[in-house]
């Protein structure tokens, strides 16, 4: 993972979530279950597809990463996308489980570098 890339994806998760979040809470009945579930969903897979864009990494990087975007989500959503979805974001169970949907999808489902250098290894060993 090179510095440019972490960057690049920290954008892009940044405008898919805000994105989400805005589109979620100013068009849905966030009270309802059906539509938390799906906002749990869709953070669930902007999360996984944007964080193996990072590439190979090992758990030290994943928990960097994890943590970094889980911070700089929590400031850039009270700026930016607070305003523009209103104040109730905060009072839902929705919000605060997509944090932490995003952290454990991070760490568990990122390209593991220890099971990339083992099947390197493998691929070796066979020929």
């Amino acid at each position: 993972m090179t510095i440019k890339k972490f960057f690049i994806v920290f954008l892009l998760q940044f405008l898919a979530f805000s994105a989400l979040k805005v589109v979620f809470y100013r068009s849905f009945d966030y009270t309802s279950i059906f539509w938390e579930f799906l906002y749990w969903a869709a953070t669930v897979i902007i999360t996984v597809v944007l964080v193996r864009r990072l590439g190979v990494i090992n758990f030290l990087e994943a928990m960097f990463v994890a943590g970094f975007w889980l911070v700089f989500d929590f400031l850039l959503d009270f700026f930016i996308t607070w305003p523009l979805s209103g104040t109730m974001i905060y009072a839902t169970l929705a919000l605060w489980a997509g944090y932490l949907f995003m952290v454990l999808f991070v760490f568990f489902l990122h390209q593991k570098r220890h099971i990339h250098i083992r099947k390197e290894q493998a691929a070796r060993h066979h020929h």
